[in-house]
């Protein structure tokens, strides 16, 4: 009876750890802001790994699903280079014509078994010259301006694939009173921009994996003490960080399901 018990428990962790590890989470978030014109919904994915399909759908299919006026992809699409081009195939399959990347510390390495490689430089502009074809913007210490709904967004992204790589190169056009949408891999680059007075209205960074394992609601392995989820860092500043989509170390998750985040940035004239 014992055996049969101890067996039931294994059983039911297992099926517990498959669970957490393949059934996408869609988490939603408001906020607002006097930059804004009506509502603007931002889709935030992050660290891949190489996973695209789960429970709830392929990568795409969750994306789509949610109308988003602009995806942010934070880095980490693999683990192995040969898993970029079905990742990209997947990406690819997301419509929305504003979509950015920004490159994280797996773009510049691979990882098999035990053995990690880590790209010369010339690799780390192949891989990003592979990750950013059609509609997706590759942004590596670079921004662009857009116009979505009648709204001026102004989207920035940081290479902090490697620390001190992140750089704050002058804008091309006129940025003033466009909604500041900045994107990083690593939540690190909070600090670094806090020091230099940088500022921005929403902050997208993933790299964590909300910890990865997490029990009671508090992961076991800690990154730098971040949060996950929204923020508001100050008045008028918020930052969310991802939990992630795929795994790195250990094949699973458990407490802390894989994640597609909605952000939906609402003009100040909507609040309530």
């Amino acid at each position: 009876m014992i055996y049969f018990a101890v067996i039931v428990a294994a059983m039911a962790v297992v099926v517990y750890l498959f669970y957490g590890t393949v059934n996408a989470e869609v988490t939603e978030t408001k906020v607002f802001s006097d930059r804004v014109n009506g509502e603007l919904r931002i889709v935030h994915i992050t660290d891949l790994h190489g996973r695209t399909r789960f429970w709830t759908g392929t990568v795409a299919e969750i994306v789509e699903s949610l109308r988003p006026d602009i995806v942010c992809i934070t880095g980490d699409l693999f683990n192995r280079l040969d898993q970029l081009p079905e990742v990209m195939r997947e990406l690819l399959r997301i419509g929305c014509p504003y979509t950015f990347f920004v490159p994280g510390n797996h773009e510049r390495e691979e990882k098999r078994g035990f053995r990690r490689r880590k790209f010369t430089e010339d690799e780390f502009v192949r891989v990003l010259r592979d990750i950013g074809i059609r509609h997706i913007r590759v942004l590596a210490n670079e921004g662009e301006l857009i116009e979505v709904k009648n709204s001026r967004v102004y989207v920035y992204g940081f290479d902090n694939s490697l620390v001190g790589r992140e750089r704050l190169n002058p804008p091309y056009e006129n940025v003033d009173g466009a909604f500041r949408l900045t994107l990083a891999h690593s939540p690190s680059i909070v600090r670094w921009m806090s020091k230099r007075s940088i500022g921005y209205d929403l902050l997208l960074a993933g790299h964590t994996h909300g910890g990865q394992i997490r029990l009671f609601g508090r992961p076991i392995v800690r990154f730098g003490n971040y949060h996950t989820g929204m923020k508001e860092m100050e008045p008028g500043r918020s930052m969310y960080i991802n939990r992630g989509l795929g795994t790195i170390h250990l094949p699973f998750r458990f407490g802390c399901r894989p994640e597609v985040a909605l952000i939906r940035v609402a003009g100040t004239g909507g609040a309530k």
